[in-house]
């Protein structure tokens, strides 16, 4: 009975020191954010993600974060995504191991000078 409770008392120990562990990854930071301005490719290789972290996304209103699959992102599909995300500040957990893929799926037209 003593080393049962030992083994879940271990467990418990083990859950809260993983949680105390978590880091938020601010997406771009500290220098750039979540816009065609930021190096995301470097940004995202200088990380180190681990179960548990989150990613937090911060964007103007009028763009979105979207989910998508790796072949979605590669052609920059955007009509069907996993899981779409919108208000300008959006924190997703990392709760599997694995690659994630995330685009803006806003289609922003420029004025354009047609002389």
């Amino acid at each position: 009975m003593a080393v049962q409770r030992a083994l879940v008392c271990l467990a418990a120990l083990a859950m809260l020191f993983q949680l105390a562990m978590a880091a938020n990854h601010t997406v771009g930071a500290p220098g750039g954010g979540w816009d065609t301005s930021t190096d995301l490719q470097a940004w995202a290789v200088s990380q180190t993600f681990s179960v548990g972290d989150n990613l937090i996304f911060k964007y103007t209103t009028n763009h979105d974060v979207l989910e998508v699959t790796k072949a979605n992102y590669d052609s920059c599909g955007t009509s069907n995504p996993m899981k779409t995300h919108t208000g300008g500040n959006t924190v997703i957990p990392l709760s599997t191991p694995g690659k994630r893929y995330f685009i803006c799926g806003s289609r922003t037209l420029w004025p354009r000078n047609e002389d």
